[in-house]
């Protein structure tokens, strides 16, 4: 691990954030826009420049146009598993779909997005709920799951710590931290952070009545944890700033007849999916 200052910039994380969170849509969308499906996601990208694009930090307060705009990027990541995706219009939603509707393997999936604001169990819970509602809703949909933005729930300055914290609070320059293995020293935060918001739930709601909300519904019990942040990479070059997107499976019942597909959705949006 190698260690970097910056004279002249206070906090660089906040401004790598902002242009890796832009670049990752900007990558998608030129890579993406010849896809059959494309088309119908204009209405979602004329929200970009309306709401918070970036997806890798927190913001305090519910902003639908951002809750859209999280939307279009998981829907972004599903034309790379589908010829058939359906993002439901921003404005004009009926309420007899999910946000999402997607083909994949042969069977009509829904997905429901939700941002998570607030920090307890039953706030989340009520989000869960929406979501699987909504995907009950549609006629369409044949199974789906609820995918939950951590965006709001990860620390993201632990996952790109300044190395001397105390002295750059006291005026100090501060010293970024970078990795060698930056997904490995992520993952483990991440991981522990969705651990302790899914035991929260369980703890605040109690697993069977948890269960309850799945029964004879075509969601699957849990949900998919989006969980965006950066970091710093120790290259051989040097330090560069390091997006990183990472999938978890909250798990209330058993997912693994499913598994492969949401093997093939954390593929998609790390974008090395080979159709």
């Amino acid at each position: 691990m190698r260690w970097y200052k910056n004279s002249r910039l206070v906090n660089i994380r906040r401004v790598f954030r902002e242009v890796l969170g832009i670049w990752v849509f900007l990558r998608q969308i030129v890579r993406l826009k010849g896809h059959v499906s494309f088309s119908t996601f204009v209405p979602h990208l004329a929200l970009l420049n309306k709401g918070t694009v970036v997806q890798n930090t927190q913001v305090r307060v519910c902003q639908e146009t951002t809750n859209k705009i999280f939307e279009l990027l998981f829907a972004l990541a599903l034309l790379d598993l589908s010829n058939e995706v359906v993002l439901e219009h921003p404005f004009s939603a009926k309420g007899d779909n999910p946000d999402i509707l997607a083909t994949i393997d042969g069977q009509c999936w829904g997905f429901a997005c939700k941002t998570i604001y607030g920090s307890s169990g039953k706030t989340f819970f009520d989000r869960l709920e929406e979501g699987v509602e909504q995907i009950e809703a549609a006629p369409k949909a044949q199974v789906g799951i609820v995918v939950m933005n951590f965006r709001n729930i990860i620390s993201h300055e632990k996952c790109w710590p300044i190395l001397n914290e105390v002295e750059y609070r006291n005026g100090a320059e501060p010293i970024f931290s970078a990795y060698n293995r930056p997904e490995e020293f992520v993952r483990e935060r991440i991981e522990e952070m969705v651990t302790q918001k899914h035991n929260q739930v369980v703890a605040e709601i109690d697993l069977p009545n948890i269960m309850k909300l799945f029964v004879g519904k075509k969601a699957l019990p849990g949900y998919l944890a989006y969980c965006p942040t950066c970091t710093g990479h120790d290259t051989g070059q040097g330090p560069v700033p390091r997006s990183i997107n990472m999938l978890g499976v909250g798990e209330f019942g058993d997912l693994r007849a499913h598994q492969g597909v949401i093997e093939k959705i954390n593929s998609a949006l790390h974008e090395c999916v080979q159709r």
